[in-house]
């Protein structure tokens, strides 16, 4: 595996596009808010590797900064423009808090109606939450139950069948006993709230939200969108130091499906910090949006805004989350905020609301650290804080981090025997596997080699040891999934096992698991 400078050094000046005056803002919209600002962006999206990057800040009801850096992504080298489209994952969570919060300023939805109020058919694993779960319950993240996320990831199935398999999903913790993170139940709200109003989440969003705060550009996803100004999504590889990958998030849009862009969501701080207010007129009442930034649940992790090993002081004390609001402080202020991670690209989202103040951070780099970094530092620059290198100190930390990884992968691959073979004939494994929750994966016999179709994925199965198989699928963004085949005594497989460490299901073999038994060696 290549070391991170190693990997960065392929494409270091891919990320050093121009960052002069942008087409479409105004010159104090360009003009930086603090001294070096452009300059200490453009070398960290270096140093991260990061493609391309657009920021914009609002103070006082004022953008006074939008500006774009790097470029569209490693096919194309247009550069990136406060205009620019990204997914903003996750901090789409905030938009389907809003637009519930609307429902109940409207008096079409009250926060602690049950969810089958609105959904009579959702139903939930175990009976007592079953009897209670709530909207704020689920905007809240405290169902209780696991993740799930491979119900959508690669599934290919419709937001209501999403919402249908919840009641297969077992429980983590008991209900309402501590956060836990859930796009599921995010979903679960956004077909909530379109069955309240007569309409339809996508729908919603853009008349209610989008429109009057003209966010002329943005989207709800990817379908019928066309604009040249697209950042292309972009993840880390082994193989390559950027390889593209894009999932389309249709299934779970009101979870993190929306695309936006600096400028847009820009006028999205100013609705939030100006308590809902556009233009002179209140597009919902003041208690409704406020419950949304109203600590709802403490979140465990820890306290310290910084990167794990980080030996500074901590900035940040106390961490709850409100209703699509992560609410905690920083350096003693009063923060909204919530990043956003899809297969291809990260946000940060944030705001001071008793200083007006709001930053808005797109990158199309999965899992990157740095939106959230230069957060952090827009934050400290506005406060007026020591100076602190927020990107050099996680940095540095990273190389730490990645090291260990590379042991940890090294150590895995001791797991592998050279030219193992598995202990059964392959069409011993054939066959179609189906569970409640994840539904059918097909295993077939192509070109010498098993391979795994679930959904819209498809990759081969590479012996690894025991009944295990190492599944690749280009893009998961769980990385490879070992699969576990469950055999019978008499050699027969039964089952297979699928998931991620806590959402792991037995897929049971359709017509009773009698393949070819017996030998070794992975032949036909």
């Amino acid at each position: 595996m290549r070391t991170a400078r190693g990997r960065m050094g392929l494409w270091y000046g891919l990320a050093f596009a121009a960052i002069g005056t942008i087409a479409g803002t105004t010159g104090a919209q360009t003009r930086e808010p603090y001294p070096g600002l452009d300059a200490y962006i453009a070398k960290a999206i270096q140093t991260w590797n990061v493609p391309g990057m657009s920021v914009a800040i609002v103070r006082h009801d004022s953008v006074i900064y939008a500006k774009g850096f790097g470029v569209l992504g490693v096919t194309n080298r247009a550069p990136v423009n406060e205009q620019t489209l990204f997914e903003i994952g996750s901090s789409t969570k905030a938009f389907t808090a809003t637009l519930a919060a609307m429902l109940v300023s409207d008096g079409k939805m009250h926060w602690d109606d049950r969810i089958t109020s609105y959904l009579p058919d959702f139903r939930l694993y175990d009976a007592v939450a079953n009897e209670a779960v709530t909207m704020r319950d689920a905007l809240s993240h405290r169902s209780g139950i696991a993740r799930g996320e491979f119900i959508f990831l690669g599934a290919g199935i419709s937001r209501d069948e999403v919402v249908h398999r919840v009641r297969f999903l077992k429980p983590e913790s008991p209900f309402r006993s501590k956060w836990s993170y859930q796009n599921i139940m995010y979903v679960t709200a956004g077909q909530a709230v379109g069955k309240a109003a007569g309409s339809n989440w996508d729908d919603l969003i853009r008349e209610r939200i989008f429109k009057p705060l003209a966010m002329t550009t943005s989207a709800t996803n990817y379908r019928g969108l066309v604009n040249e100004n697209l950042a292309q999504p972009h993840r880390m590889d082994h193989d390559s130091p950027l390889a593209q990958a894009r999932l389309d998030g249709e299934s779970i849009a009101p979870a993190g499906s929306i695309l936006s862009s600096a400028a847009d969501m820009a006028q999205w701080l100013r609705f939030q910090l100006n308590d809902g207010v556009v233009n002179g007129k209140h597009l919902l009442s003041s208690p409704a949006l406020r419950e949304t930034h109203t600590p709802q649940m403490l979140m465990t992790g820890g306290a310290g805004a910084g990167a794990a090993g980080d030996t500074l002081p901590p900035v940040t004390h106390f961490n709850t989350y409100g209703m699509g609001w992560m609410v905690q402080d920083f350096r003693g202020q009063l923060v909204w905020q919530h990043g956003g991670n899809t297969l291809g690209m990260t946000a940060a989202v944030g705001m001071m609301p008793e200083k007006k103040f709001g930053v808005v951070i797109l990158s199309n780099m999965q899992s990157a650290a740095l939106p959230e970094l230069l957060r952090q530092y827009i934050f400290d620059r506005e406060l007026g804080a020591p100076m602190r290198d927020w990107s050099r100190d996680a940095f540095t930390r990273s190389l730490a981090q990645r090291g260990r990884a590379d042991s940890l992968e090294k150590a895995q691959a001791t797991e592998h025997p050279v030219n193992a073979m598995p202990p059964l004939p392959l069409t011993a494994y054939a066959g179609t596997y189906a569970d409640s929750l994840y539904g059918d994966a097909t295993v077939e016999i192509k070109n010498g080699h098993l391979e795994l179709t679930r959904g819209e994925w498809t990759a081969p199965l590479q012996y690894w040891n025991a009944t295990n198989f190492r599944w690749s699928v280009p893009g998961s963004p769980a990385g490879p999934l070992f699969i576990k085949f469950e055999v019978a005594p008499d050699n027969a497989v039964t089952g297979m096992y699928f998931g991620i460490a806590g959402d792991v299901s037995l897929l049971s073999r359709k017509g009773g698991g009698r393949g070819g038994r017996g030998g070794r060696g992975g032949s036909i």
